[in-house]
């Protein structure tokens, strides 16, 4: 689903800034035909605008363990997957060419920025004004974590000194854009996060793209365990918890949207969802937009659920998707709110699962168990679910590694790119590191040679890990942004 975001909010926002939609630091704003924004009510349609808020990465879809490459579906539709494999096999050159993401978060920023900078000038109300810089600091933070967790190497104590981002703090078009450390950029996400989370804004069902303390707290655990601070995640996922733990069956949830296709000669039973911004298990609304429309389960991935009873493999893995790609049938597809719609944004499932990793980290099985079925209820068909026991995962190791096999069966095609970052940077190693391959055919970036097989590894040190930054905006900084350096 693609919409025209130039709303009157953005023609507001354009008043102010513009970061270019096309290049986020190409040229100086202009102020002729521009509308002056007044009030608190102009700058709350900024937020509102909620389809700006869309997660956009082909990235963390395409390029863990969690998708599938395989060979047979290549070779019977290669065009589906020819302008893919950049990601799919890590080539910085190629996914450098590529500007949607850096572009989109950016223009995210550009909303708080420009709240910010206007909150003081603007009429109304002062518990309003309150709200507002609040979610302008919130969307700060959560929109560079984003950036960070794609375009800069894992977070641990050997890469503080790496290449963090340019800090966009204002609406002034010659603010410094030179790339902070990862240090810096990280302290300055957790400096936006300490002043979001002052917020007393409550939960609302109507509004979950909106700041909410739960909210905050929900991506305070989000961030903490990306640091390896389990003292700190496991104290915001608490909170929010306290807040709302509210989870949803699946199975009734997910059954009427369910439906038969017929494509391609063949026919494929999947969901069709529309975005559910009213999600039950939401703190914050944020689904994302999976470009591919199809994304291709791993047999590692599929081989970790229990196909017969785990509902979530019954709805989302879509047997014979590959009749819908106009190729022959046998590939499956994951897909969860119709076929481009993904859950990204923290929810109770993503707390209870935190909870239960800082849990066994620190040994406390019997209580990470817990939380684990909690959320693992509520995913199997009715009547089929046995809980786990303590007894079954004897060692904090093995209760560790239970979860985050259940963060991938939770949130697949979403936060695994995020957690492989942070197992093979954490300094505790107590779950093995995750080494990525595919095996496919060479590829030079232009032709792939289906004659002559080649395996690809993404290594734990790798520093493709860090994604580059769009090339046209380093040659437009005069020198400011600087590459990634890929040697």
């Amino acid at each position: 689903m693609k919409r025209n975001i130039f709303t009157p909010a953005i023609l507001l926002l354009m008043a102010a800034i513009f970061i270019s939609c096309e290049k986020f630091l190409d040229e100086p704003p202009e102020k002729k035909n521009n509308l002056e924004i007044k009030t608190v009510e102009a700058l709350d349609m900024l937020l509102n605008n909620y389809n700006v808020f869309f997660d956009r990465s082909r990235e963390v879809v395409l390029a863990t363990d969690n998708f599938g490459l395989f060979k047979g579906y290549y070779l019977a539709r290669p065009s589906r997957f020819d302008t893919q494999l950049q990601y799919i096999l890590w080539f910085p050159e190629l996914c450098a060419l590529q500007t949607y993401y850096w572009e989109m978060q950016f223009l995210k920023i550009a909303y708080a920025n420009t709240i910010l900078a206007s909150i003081d000038d603007v009429e109304g109300s002062e518990a309003v004004k309150t709200r507002l810089s609040a979610d302008a600091h919130f969307l700060r933070a959560y929109e560079y974590f984003q950036l960070v967790s794609l375009f800069c190497l894992p977070y641990s104590q050997e890469n503080k000194s790496a290449l963090g981002l340019p800090l966009k703090r204002t609406l002034v078009y010659d603010e410094d854009i030179t790339r902070k450390s990862l240090e810096e950029t990280m302290k300055f996400i957790e400096d936006e996060l300490t002043i979001a989370l002052k917020t007393t804004e409550p939960r609302d069902i109507n509004k979950l793209w909106r700041i909410s303390l739960p909210g905050v707290q929900a991506f305070a655990a989000r961030y903490y365990l990306y640091l390896h601070d389990y003292d700190k995640a496991s104290q915001y996922a608490n909170l929010a918890l306290t807040a709302h733990s509210t989870m949803v069956d699946y199975q009734p949830y997910f059954t009427p949207t369910m439906r038969t296709y017929s494509s391609g000669g063949g026919t494929y039973f999947a969901p069709n969802a529309s975005t559910d911004y009213k999600f039950g298990e939401f703190y914050f609304a944020r689904i994302l937009y999976n470009h591919t429309q199809n994304a291709v389960p791993s047999d590692g991935l599929m081989n970790l659920y229990d196909k017969v009873n785990d509902f979530r493999y019954y709805a989302f893995f879509v047997e014979n998707y590959s009749y819908n790609r106009a190729s022959v049938p046998g590939w499956s597809a994951y897909q969860q709110f119709g076929s481009i719609g993904i859950l990204s944004g923290p929810t109770t499932a993503e707390m209870y699962l935190i909870r239960a990793e800082c849990k066994a980290r620190k040994g406390d099985i019997a209580g990470a168990v817990q939380d684990l079925n909690i959320v693992r209820s509520r995913r199997y068909k009715t009547g089929t679910y046995v809980d786990l026991k303590a007894s079954d995962l004897s060692t904090n190791k093995i209760a560790t590694q239970y979860v985050i096999d259940e963060r991938r069966r939770e949130f697949p095609f979403t936060l695994r790119w995020y957690d492989i970052k942070r197992i093979n940077s954490d300094p505790a190693n107590l779950v093995d590191k995750v080494t990525i391959t595919r095996d496919f055919f060479q590829f030079d970036g232009i032709i792939t040679d289906v004659n002559t097989p080649k395996t690809y590894t993404l290594a734990p040190n790798d520093k493709r890990f860090a994604w580059p930054i769009p090339s046209i905006d380093i040659q437009l900084s005069n020198g400011q942004l600087v590459q990634n350096p890929y040697d």
